[in-house]
């Protein structure tokens, strides 16, 4: 029996400048502000499996699309060490994501205007146009896409009035068919073609011109994830004192509006060899913590939707106007 399809709800990195990290996401995008919180204890360094003891600050934010967010770290213990300075988007672990935007010129300026320089000049498929860019918070390669119909997966849906959408995330792994049994057969997500996203010639985006490498590419909602197992230049593992709470792309998280699939899907990781840091909250909403037989590092979650607010999945309220759904054939509650 094919087990349900997730969706790609969460894109987790962290940053050694938070507040400059969530201005520039704001100010040159157009993410909104969602929230954040204060994290301390046994409890999140069990769940993030950084050791002992942990602290941290977070924040979340939302492009246009429904549960789909950006969260954003900064740890103080451990204390975050930076990004390797000879790090490449081909090393191990998730290393790159990309983002639509409907004023691809106007997007450039204000990040020019930020003081981020792209990797090199757009370059066009399918008449679009495509660009890099290395995140100076995170560390890691953003791609700038510009919006379409042209555009991998289509114009997403404008749930909230806001411009940015979540595209994908890359992660480089040891071993591809190990990696796509992991995200089709366990995690159920939807196999597409290797080229849904990405050719070849697109390594040089990210400054890996001539790269060899294999792609599978999977979809939950709206939402890709590319898996790359490269060849040349060989890849790198993780440092051997690397926890999750450096300087970097943490994870993503995967999951569903309703409680019992989510559950489902973190026996199913258990069941596949991958480890499970902590179990499901006791709660109707929240996650936790995963490592697939290869030790990259996932997020299952569990998001009713009437915990959208308290999770970082709608907009801030400004001058204590009310919650509200900004579409009316959306019920407040539901699974799916």
């Amino acid at each position: 029996m094919t087990p349900p399809e997730p969706r790609l709800v969460q894109l987790a990195f962290c940053s050694d400048d938070l507040p400059q990290t969530l201005r520039m996401y704001i100010e040159v995008f157009g993410f909104a502000d969602a929230g954040g919180r204060k994290f301390w204890g046994e409890w999140l360094a069990h769940v993030q499996d950084v050791g002992d003891d942990a602290a941290c600050l977070l924040w979340w934010m939302v492009g246009r699309q429904e549960l789909v967010q950006l969260e954003f770290f900064q740890h103080t213990l451990p204390a975050q060490k930076p990004l390797p300075a000879d790090w490449r988007p081909s090393d191990h672990g998730w290393v790159r994501w990309g983002m639509a935007v409907p004023d691809f010129d106007a997007t450039l300026e204000r990040l020019s205007a930020f003081g981020v320089d792209t990797l090199g000049d757009p370059l066009s498929h399918n008449g679009l146009r495509r660009v890099c860019f290395r995140d100076p918070g995170t560390g890691i390669v953003v791609e700038l896409m510009e919006d379409g119909e042209a555009l991998p997966g289509g114009v997403r849906p404008r749930f909230y009035e806001l411009s940015p959408a979540v595209v994908y995330a890359a992660v480089s792994v040891p071993d591809l068919g190990k990696a796509r049994d992991f995200y089709v057969n366990t995690l159920g997500l939807v196999e597409e073609t290797p080229d849904t996203l990405h050719t070849e010639e697109m390594e040089a985006l990210w400054e890996l011109p001539g790269a060899q490498r294999e792609v599978v590419v999977v979809r939950g909602g709206d939402g890709y994830i590319e898996l790359v197992e490269y060849s040349d230049p060989a890849p790198r593992p993780k440092p051997e004192d690397y926890v999750l709470s450096d300087q970097g792309f943490m994870n993503v998280a995967v999951g569903f509006r309703d409680r019992d699939l989510a559950q489902e899907l973190l026996d199913r990781v258990g069941a596949s060899g991958g480890s499970v840091n902590a179990d499901l909250p006791d709660s109707p909403a929240g996650g936790t913590y995963v490592k697939d037989d290869q030790g990259m590092s996932l997020e299952i979650a569990a998001q009713p939707r009437e915990f959208d607010p308290d999770f970082g999945f709608m907009p801030v309220n400004l001058f204590g106007r009310p919650a509200s759904w900004p579409r009316t054939d959306v019920p407040p509650a539901g699974s799916g």
